[in-house]
């Protein structure tokens, strides 16, 4: 189920939109019709766009499909990189499927250490390839799923480092607070102006 808000980074004002992980359906159509709206709204008010990627990929059913997953996927995907806005991605924790690949395409690219990305999971991609799930390790290595793999090929562009004394709340400030420095470094608006030419 997608999520939408107008508020702060680190006292940085942007468009979020992202996932909640705690309701058990996964990201449909009416989720990536949601985010785009969060796309327009930043695009009117010119503010940053900022998506949160942790989903364990798109709905994967009939309803799904006929309801025009496929092409909501690629219409976020087209939008996504018109914007002239600025925009971010949080590669947060787990990145799955079409709907993770649809909030990527950034100008730039935060992620969690520990973070990962990828077109399937490495226990489906061993399905596929070995018909089992035991090469599924061997396959994630292969591919250079992790966050510091993704870095290191410019896929993303800044890593937050993970502790092991992390919290949840003190892992949110640090990502909040490096997005926050992204977009004031890389990211700042100019301001709107109103044409008087007709």
């Amino acid at each position: 189920m997608g999520q939408l808000a107008l508020t702060r980074l680190d006292g940085r004002p942007c468009v979020l939109v992202g996932q909640d992980r705690t309701q058990t359906k996964p990201m449909g159509p009416a989720a990536l019709r949601q985010a785009r709206r969060g796309m327009n709204l930043a695009q009117t008010v010119g503010l940053p766009l900022v998506t949160v990627i942790d989903t364990a990929g798109a709905e994967l059913s009939r309803a799904a499909e006929e309801g025009g997953l496929a092409g909501e996927i690629a219409l976020y995907i087209s939008t996504m990189t018109t914007l002239t806005v600025p925009t971010l991605s949080i590669l947060l924790g787990q990145g799955t499927g079409g709907g993770a690949l649809a909030l990527l395409p950034a100008t730039t690219v935060v992620a969690a250490e520990h973070a990962w990305l990828a077109p399937l999971p490495p226990e489906g991609a061993s399905a596929i390839v070995y018909r089992d799930t035991a090469h599924a390790p061997e396959l994630a290595a292969a591919q250079h799923i992790t966050a510091p793999d993704l870095h290191a090929s410019g896929t993303i562009h800044h890593l937050v480092p993970e502790h092991g004394t992390d919290t949840a709340e003190t892992l949110a400030l640090a990502i909040a607070a490096e997005c926050a420095a992204q977009l004031t470094a890389n990211h700042s608006t100019p301001p709107r102006t109103t044409s008087t030419q007709k």
